[in-house]
């Protein structure tokens, strides 16, 4: 990689080597590339893996989005002698489907930071349990006390690996309280003052899936929303139907937070890359490559019901209610180095602003990084202003924010086809996720999205 041109930096430097260059820790680019390369860690299995799609689920979704940012390698030691039962590939072995997402399978090694997905004796000191039930997900201490881990909402298996993920990398950044610490949430209750250990928190088994949405935006979020439905376990994955609008190429940075690229993707059109690992799994996708204005009309012969949006434009975001779409889902997370863990999930028809008044005014510029260590020296080598300033402009990431903020948005698609009331709002951040808000949507969503059975549901 080369350090001394902020505009290939731009297009290359993995979003979270941004955090410790914005945030001054990393003196230059290259301690902050070297940081990410020298970060381990491992997934220990239990023989739950073999037979469990949930269980599976989260392995596959740990292994995704930690290779990201621990590039020193993701270890996964354990039972791997089973097939696939979830995941962009069914049928294929387990263990290749964790090398294919960028696993390493091998033995087990003292003293990494350690996942534990199922019943394993292997770990011990610092690290973390995955578990869930129902619609809820999250991670214990190792000594904890794990919920059943059974489910049928599959998208809950997926937040507690994201959620164990972010661990892993709170670990590798040696925050106090990672490894130390329960967190998860309830994806049918988000809200603070539901327990998410506690069955008073859960909803109904799953009995149903969407197969017809539109998708605007497959960066970050739309990857991660695309990512959790595409794990899910759909009777029939033929019928499904995805809408796919962007209009960027893969770089080499989208590899660093969106989930569904792989690096041999650079140059690509977003939706064609995307396309073509969701058509793999047996979804039929139609691509839009143009931008989203609003100037169209939501025709209900023809369109899905539902627009899920994962964009970071707030012309666009003002535009979402405009075509009519019966249900709208958006979702926005943080980019600066101090908020980079925030997310926020909307929906839409709402019983508060409307998409419109929400994005009217523009956002604020944020606070400049153009004087932290890093950028003085990119300006003293001959860097020019203008590449500096859109380096500088460019967000953090890290993709366990986005899985859980796609985890959410898919939870609120799910709720409606269970007839339940969506959340108008849903504002949380990762570093203290019990100081979340979620707030009910009162308005009344008449929309019946298009869906199928879960694959062994009973009749709907």
């Amino acid at each position: 990689m080369t350090f001394d041109n902020p505009a290939l930096l731009k297009e290359t430097l993995n979003r979270a080597a941004k955090i410790d260059v914005d945030s001054g820790a990393a003196p230059d680019f290259e301690t902050a590339v070297r940081r990410l390369q020298g970060h381990r860690i491992q997934i220990a299995v239990g023989p739950e893996v073999a037979t469990s799609a949930a269980h599976q689920a989260a392995v596959l979704t740990i292994v995704n989005v930690a290779r990201r940012f621990a590039l020193g390698g993701v270890l996964v030691d354990g039972p791997l002698d089973g097939t696939v039962l979830v995941g962009p590939v069914l049928g294929i072995p387990l263990d290749v489907a964790v090398r294919d997402v960028g696993g390493v399978v091998g033995a087990f090694e003292d003293g990494l930071p350690t996942i534990v997905v199922g019943t394993s004796a292997k770990a011990t000191g610092r690290g973390a349990m995955v578990t869930f039930e129902g619609w809820r997900g999250g991670i214990v201490r190792l000594d904890g006390h794990r919920l059943s881990e059974r489910t049928t909402v599959i998208p809950a298996a997926v937040l507690a690996g994201a959620v164990a993920a972010g661990e892993a990398f709170a670990m590798l950044r040696g925050e106090v309280e990672a490894g130390r610490r329960s967190m998860g949430l309830s994806l049918w209750r988000p809200d603070r003052t539901a327990d998410w250990t506690s069955a008073s928190s859960d909803g109904p088994e799953l009995q149903a899936l969407p197969d017809h949405l539109w998708v605007l935006g497959l960066g970050h979020l739309g990857q991660a929303f695309l990512w959790t439905l595409m794990l899910c376990d759909f009777a029939d994955p033929a019928r499904v139907r995805l809408t796919l609008q962007d209009m960027d190429r893969v770089t080499g940075s989208t590899d660093s937070t969106s989930i569904l690229t792989q690096s041999g993707m650079v140059g690509q059109l977003k939706t064609r890359a995307v396309a073509e690992v969701l058509e793999r799994r047996g979804f039929a996708t139609t691509l839009i490559e143009r931008p989203f204005n609003g100037r169209f009309d939501h025709d209900p012969t023809s369109d899905p019901a539902v627009l899920v949006c994962g964009v970071d434009n707030a012309l666009a975001r003002s535009r979402l209610e405009t075509p009519g779409f019966p249900f709208v889902v958006e979702a926005g997370i943080g980019h600066r180095a101090g908020d980079y863990r925030a997310l926020r999930v909307h929906t839409f028809p709402s019983s508060g602003k409307s998409a419109a008044v929400l994005w009217a005014a523009p956002g604020s510029g944020g606070t400049t990084v153009l004087d932290r260590p890093a950028y003085r020296r990119l300006a003293e080598s001959g860097g020019d202003v203008c590449g500096l300033t859109q380096l500088a402009e460019t967000a953090v990431g890290a993709p366990f924010v986005g899985t859980v903020a796609g985890t959410l948005m898919l939870a609120q698609v799910l709720r409606l086809l269970a007839s339940d009331a969506p959340d108008m709002l849903i504002d949380m951040d990762l570093r203290a996720p019990k100081a979340r808000r979620a707030i009910f949507n009162g308005r009344t969503i008449t929309a019946v999205p298009s869906f199928q059975q879960l694959r062994g549901a009973s009749s709907i």
